[in-house]
């Protein structure tokens, strides 16, 4: 369960369990004391909690209590996972956002009697959950129990609720036909790569607009937006979108809700697709972009392999900014979760990128500042994503291992298959190993679990020393001296 979603939830209790249960599939073993203060709870509310949990669990998961505290251990992963999904179908966020997305008006009292909560603590409620829907611009309104705020924020925050978070099984799904239409509109267009994105993603987008739409509840654009959309419609093959979508529905699908499915496909992109978003035609419409990019790539520059590459994709990343923020400055909206990980992994270059883009005017000119911080966590991760496609320094390694065979031929097997595909790799055998041969090959790294190897040729070239048994241990120590960045997000254990 995703922080973004339990915020929205009522029951103290609930959430106390699901934060459990988060701590303790991330680490092996968590004492008592560090959980009361996970969960700003007493010890002897969470000695309840974890036998509540226990009993709930008996069949797919065991908590076991240790010397240093409490551990898991998955008896039925998957009997777990829906165990822990069904953990929440009582909540009342769910049943209320499920009324909200198909438009179902009900009064207070209505409310109050299903939920069985008094009308004051529905109020109180509502109070609490208004406060976290403020970044979508969105409110809880009383009379009768609605969301209101414009069409686009409500159909963003829906997606980040519902595709963006845990699933569970309150979650609403795309309905088949929604799902046989994204298959039939992929299908037409000739070139796979122009809108190309996630089935699922495609499928939610659609599903969201088609209900919202059979309720009378349309989106509205701006001028710029459209004018954008008519230019752009040569690029692309729209008409079969439209028509698939009316004969699949028996609908009038308006021209509006085409180009907002048109922009939020073609803001999806991934990186290793054509960049759809640098072509002259955009380039004419923001042509400052491309200069806003070339400051970035200023700050950031590295080790790439090609600097022409990485400045498309950030001129694609900064035009897809500056379309959301045309629909809304809300669609650029990053849910908790994400903003979290993005300032603990990468902090150092989250608060430089910050810097850049609170003091570079034409950030301030194009962009909201209210969402500047979500935009940095997006900018980031996009960064760091360039970095692993298209960063880094291709080794030239010689490996030899002496001792058992069977032990050599495990270890080279290992490195071949994690190594071989971006380095280049050689195995000489020590009559051929000298300072001739490395220079030949122009080896920059020496792999081996010989200590007299490294010894002879430390001053010839950088080595990494394993035991003769490898373990976790030695190839962290390889893998940090080949790329220091992987350690940031993979650590290998000996189990």
């Amino acid at each position: 369960m995703k922080k973004f979603q339990l915020k929205f939830f009522r029951n103290r209790s609930l959430i106390r369990k699901i934060q459990l249960l988060s701590e303790f599939e991330k680490n092996d073993t968590y004492s008592l004391k560090g959980l009361a203060t996970i969960t700003q709870s007493s010890k002897r509310t969470l000695i309840t909690d974890i036998q509540t949990l226990r009993e709930f669990f008996k069949d797919s998961l065991a908590i076991h209590s240790t010397k240093f505290g409490y551990s898991i251990e998955e008896i039925d992963p998957d009997g777990y996972l829906k165990q822990k999904q069904f953990l929440v179908k009582d909540e009342p966020i769910f049943q209320l956002l499920e009324s909200f997305f198909f438009n179902e008006k009900y009064s207070l009292l209505d409310w109050s009697l299903a939920l069985n909560l008094s009308e004051q603590a529905l109020l109180n409620y509502f109070k609490k959950i208004n406060t976290y829907l403020a970044p979508f611009h969105l409110q809880i309104a009383t009379n009768p129990v609605v969301l209101i705020g414009s069409e686009i924020n409500v159909r963003q925050f829906f997606f980040v609720f519902y595709y963006e978070s845990a699933i569970n099984v309150n979650t609403l799904f795309p309905s088949i036909d929604v799902q046989n239409t994204v298959i039939e509109i992929t299908r037409c267009w000739q070139d796979k790569t122009q809108l190309a994105s996630a089935f699922s993603y495609f499928s939610y987008i659609l599903y969201i607009a088609i209900e919202r739409n059979k309720n009378g509840l349309q989106v509205h654009l701006s001028a710029e937006l459209k004018n954008f959309y008519d230019q752009s419609k040569p690029f692309f093959q729209l008409e079969s979108l439209h028509a698939i979508i009316e004969r699949f529905f028996d609908c009038t699908f308006p021209e509006e809700e085409v180009i907002f499915l048109f922009i939020c496909l073609i803001c999806r992109q991934k990186i290793n697709q054509p960049a759809l978003l640098t072509s002259e035609l955009v380039c004419e419409q923001w042509p400052e972009i491309k200069q806003l990019a070339h400051d970035f790539y200023k700050e950031t520059r590295g080790s790439s392999f090609d600097e022409s590459k990485d400045l498309v994709w950030l001129e694609s990343f900064f035009i897809r900014l500056k379309l959301r923020e045309l629909l809304s400055p809300t669609m650029n909206v990053s849910i908790d979760d994400l903003t979290q990980f993005v300032k603990e992994k990468f902090t150092d270059e989250y608060q430089k990128n910050q810097f850049f883009l609170s003091h570079h005017e034409l950030v301030k000119r194009f962009y909201d500042p209210t969402y500047l911080d979500d935009i940095c966590v997006s900018l980031t991760l996009h960064m760091e994503a360039i970095k692993e496609e298209n960063w880094g320094r291709q080794r030239t390694i010689a490996i030899i291992f002496e001792g058992n065979e069977y032990a050599c031929e495990y270890a080279e097997s290992i490195i071949r298959k994690y190594l071989a595909p971006f380095h280049t790799l050689y195995y000489p055998d020590a009559g051929e190993l000298s300072p001739e041969y490395l220079q030949e090959k122009n080896i920059d790294l020496l792999v081996t679990n010989y200590s007299e190897y490294t010894t002879e040729f430390l001053l010839e070239v950088e080595c990494v020393l394993l035991k003769s048994f490898p373990d976790a241990t030695d190839w962290n120590r390889l893998l940090k001296q080949i790329n220091p960045r992987i350690l940031r997000l993979v650590v290998l254990d000996n189990v």
